[in-house]
């Protein structure tokens, strides 16, 4: 019997030792929404891509802030070639960083969230797979691209004379008020920070299905990764 229990005890720990590095992550509940309204209908956005993550941080850090902070996180893939992307007037670089491994939603969420308690960096989010590596023009930005969305989204109201509603459902959600459209005056840009009631997706969805709002939609951008 004694025999019996210590092979028992060997398989249980060989077994452990060999499984992935998967299995060990922590998981949190899945929060990827693979939707944005357009039209007044949802336009899908792709399936979840279970390597990578796009990380957001303020342009007030310099890249070699940046460089040092990932070197540090140890399930993202120290080996991979990351590009910091930096974009007209936006508040923030972007980065597009592989996983160490393969994760599903649950383990990417909770990486999002470890993430996200670190002072440098302003937002993690999910990204999708897409077939399409081409920029706007049409030329061929990479071998491999992923789509994703930043902090901002975009909220169109009935009349701009009566921003009630508006500024009701950005303190209820504590988003934030980035401008005006100077041009097209119906038009606000907001912001989702780590301290609002969601992302700029969910929170752009949000806003668009509480029927107060014409229209409300976040800003897909893509990357290329490979």
């Amino acid at each position: 019997m004694k025999n019996l229990t210590l092979s028992i005890m060997t398989l249980v720990l060989l077994f452990t030792g060999c499984r992935k590095d998967d299995d060990l992550t922590p998981q949190n509940d899945c929060e990827f929404i693979d939707f944005k309204y357009y039209n007044g209908t949802q336009d899908n956005l792709g399936e979840m891509s279970n390597n990578y993550i796009l990380v957001g941080v303020d342009t007030t850090y310099s890249d070699s802030q940046i460089q040092n902070f990932i070197s540090t996180v140890s399930y993202l893939d120290q080996n991979y070639t990351y590009t910091i992307h930096t974009t007209g007037q936006y508040k923030f670089k972007e980065i597009p960083v592989r996983l160490k491994s393969s994760k599903n939603c649950g383990q990417i969420a909770h990486i999002i969230t470890e993430l996200e308690k670190n002072a440098i960096v302003s937002y993690a989010h999910y990204t999708m797979k897409t077939d399409n590596c081409t920029n706007l023009i049409g030329e061929q930005i990479g071998n491999l691209c992923i789509n994703s969305y930043g902090s901002n989204f975009s909220v169109k109201v009935f009349d701009e004379n009566d921003l009630t509603d508006l500024n009701q459902k950005i303190a209820e959600t504590n988003t934030e008020l980035v401008k005006q459209n100077e041009f097209m005056p119906k038009w606000f840009e907001l912001r989702a920070t780590k301290n609002s009631n969601g992302d700029a997706l969910k929170m752009a969805n949000y806003f668009y299905e509480t029927g107060l709002f014409e229209h409300s939609e976040p800003g897909i951008s893509k990357y290329a990764v490979e």
